[in-house]
């Protein structure tokens, strides 16, 4: 099949994954920025298996829709549902080619959603066949914008290169560092990990140290805090030796539609601490297994839980690493590239034969 793929970003770990649908065959036209705020991914590691149209300002149509004209696609993935570009796209190739949208949106009540559902009937369901959902907080949003289709799993980590094998009880325990790692603005509540964090070395009386990996505007939040070290973004290759050096991973955000990076900490054998605000959580966390998840917002919580997690044997750590493993074992590159390819051939071969019949 050739199928394009409409980005507003582009993680090294969605090029893993594109990676691995080309590998099946399929030809890819990927349009995406040249660059994300605050995760300047090193470009020059991305496939080369794959045809790119790489922007530096969203395009409008009279760029964007010749490029998918002479692409000739089957398929036509877009991210979100705006964009005047990649809308007229999906309008122009409407019966023409299968129209999927990617959404990790799920519900929170905000005035937007409510709008979102009220006018979905004429701005988002007349553009799109299908939904592309990670889970299922994302679907039950999408179908309250009344979607009826749903392709399931749509983010997965680089797990090959996170995956090391078991953490040793003793490794893991020695480490005595949490790690946080995400851009720092507002819905990854850096501000509230950093005073939680003040909070729990008040509670403990030998506190493990924090590595906050990511930049952003709200970096000046953890300057001056005692056992804090900046790291500033790093490239995946490099956060895999942070993952490994870490004794568990914490991500507080008010709201995280996915987090990709809970999958990348699972397969790297950290226990976990999430907040409830973020969506990876049913898939990747069960409480007292390798983790628990506390209340976004709520520090007194998010600072207990780091005082539990840190006054933990080795033998109780190793149980939690080794249930982060499990749970993130069930998704990788090469069978969300597997299950995509089959659930987007099945559709297509469905709507030809639907053509042909007419």
């Amino acid at each position: 099949m050739r199928i394009a793929v409409l980005m507003t970003g582009l993680t090294a770990y969605q090029d893993s994954c594109f990676r691995e649908l080309s590998e099946l065959g399929d030809e890819l036209l990927l349009v995406h920025p040249d660059s994300m705020p605050f995760a300047p991914f090193d470009a020059d590691k991305f496939t080369d298996r794959v045809r790119r149209h790489v922007w530096s300002t969203m395009p409008g149509p009279d760029e964007i829709v010749p490029v998918v004209e002479e692409f000739d696609p089957d398929v036509v993935i877009m991210w979100s549902w705006d964009g005047k570009g990649y809308r007229t796209v999906m309008k122009r190739f409407r019966d023409r080619a299968l129209r999927v949208v990617f959404t990790s949106n799920f519900w929170h009540g905000t005035m937007r959603q409510r709008l979102g559902i009220a006018v979905s009937r004429f701005y988002v369901q007349p553009l799109f066949d299908v939904a592309w959902v990670p889970g299922e907080r994302s679907e039950l949003f999408a179908r309250q914008l009344g979607f009826r289709d749903f392709i399931r799993g749509a983010n997965s980590a680089d797990t090959p290169l996170f995956e090391r094998g078991p953490r040793d009880a003793a490794e893991l325990a020695s480490r005595r560092r949490f790690l946080f790692t995400g851009r720092l603005i507002w819905h990854k509540a850096p501000q509230e990990l950093a005073e939680a964090y003040r909070r729990y070395r008040q509670l403990v009386d030998d506190p493990w140290d924090l590595d906050v990996a990511g930049d952003g505007p709200l970096r000046t939040a953890f300057e001056g805090i005692e056992g804090v070290t900046l790291r500033g973004f790093v490239q995946p290759e490099e956060l895999v030796d942070l993952m490994h050096q870490s004794s568990a991973f914490l991500l507080p955000s008010h709201l995280e539609w996915y987090g990709v990076v809970v999958h990348e900490a699972a397969v790297s054998g950290l226990p976990i601490i999430c907040a409830d605000g973020v969506g990876a959580v049913p898939h990747l966390l069960q409480d007292g297994f390798n983790g628990w998840t506390v209340p976004a917002g709520d520090l007194d919580e998010l600072a207990d839980a780091m005082a539990r997690m840190s006054s933990m044997d080795a033998v109780r750590l190793k149980a939690m690493s080794d249930g982060s493993r499990a749970l993130g074992s069930r998704l990788t590159p090469k069978i969300w590239a597997q299950n995509l390819h089959e659930q987007l051939e099945r559709r297509h071969v469905r709507r030809t034969r639907a053509g042909v019949k007419a």
